[in-house]
């Protein structure tokens, strides 16, 4: 290829680049059965995919693009991997397709078309490693955006485990006072403060619009968020509003154990804190002592030798 074939390949490279940052920035309107699935997400007895519209359709077409392959062997993988964790960052399997595809696709025109550029211009030779490294760096781009979607997860179930041990200290708490159980999870919602802790109480205040009983709508939230400890704390409330049965003893030793959980974890991760330290602090230790040494070292050595 001449220098003027490549500057005109470099150019539509980057063109194609600016559209797709472009399309992947626009916001199209969304119908109402693409705000529900956008809502809620996944299909509950259909294996967690997403849903589709089979009406009237205003998505754009990168989003159709990434629902087909969500609804495939891509999005079957996308569930192996995270299934029900996405509930808890406010994707679905459509938006995570949508994600990779748009991070691998600029990095891979972008670095294209810089090489293609810079090749034109006689700043780089032609070789066949630059194709290579623009597909690398493609995949790199792509795989960081799956890192990035399993620490947002890693991280939300921490802070949901953190409000459900929260919640249920601070219900724990009111009990001891005398107060119902009613009583008591009003007092924990109205302590508690945390964005997970904000997410719980919504989910409580809404319940009576919802027609749903409150440990109904905590077991609901503990299924969907994936934290065991909530379903139990609701199990105990369920048999308290339904037999009567005081639960004081109950929630008391669900408490104890949340927090010798809470601390077991805790320690496990300070001891791993305290090993990646460990290569770090000798290295620090090493490089010291050679730096205070090699004076002495070399005074030593200059005196023998004179």
């Amino acid at each position: 290829m001449n220098p003027l074939q490549v500057g005109a390949l470099a150019g539509l490279l980057v063109a194609a680049a600016v559209g797709c940052v472009v399309l992947a920035l626009q916001r199209a309107p969304r119908s109402l059965a693409s705000a529900r699935r956008r809502l809620y997400g996944y299909e509950v007895a259909g294996g967690l995919f997403p849903r589709h519209d089979t009406g009237t359709n205003h998505d754009s077409a990168a989003h159709l693009v990434a629902q087909r392959l969500a609804a495939g062997a891509v999005g079957r993988m996308v569930v192996r991997r995270w299934g029900a964790g996405l509930h808890t960052i406010d994707l679905t399997v459509a938006d995570v397709v949508s994600r990779v595809l748009a991070s691998t696709g600029i990095m891979l025109f972008a670095v294209g078309g810089a090489v293609s550029a810079l090749t034109a211009t006689g700043l780089l030779s032609p070789s066949l490693l630059w194709p290579v490294l623009t597909l690398v760096l493609a995949v790199m781009a792509g795989w960081m955006t799956v890192h990035d979607i399993t620490g947002r997860i890693e991280r939300r179930h921490r802070e949901l485990r953190q409000a459900a041990n929260d919640f249920v200290q601070l219900t724990a708490i009111g009990l001891t006072t005398d107060q119902s159980v009613e009583e008591a999870i009003r007092f924990a919602l109205a302590v508690g403060a945390s964005d997970a802790f904000a997410a719980l109480r919504a989910e409580l205040e809404a319940a009576p619009q919802r027609g749903l009983a409150v440990w109904e709508a905590l077991d609901e939230f503990g299924c969907r968020h994936q934290v065991r400890e909530l379903s139990e704390f609701a199990a105990s409330i369920e048999r308290q509003g339904l037999q009567g049965v005081s639960i004081s003893d109950t929630v008391s030793s669900m408490a104890a154990a949340m927090r010798a959980k809470a601390l077991d974890h805790l320690e496990r991760e300070a001891d791993a804190a305290n090993a990646n330290l460990a290569g770090p602090t000798i290295g620090f230790v090493v490089t010291m002592v050679v730096f205070l040494a090699y004076p002495l070292a070399q005074r030593i050595g200059e005196a023998f030798g004179g």
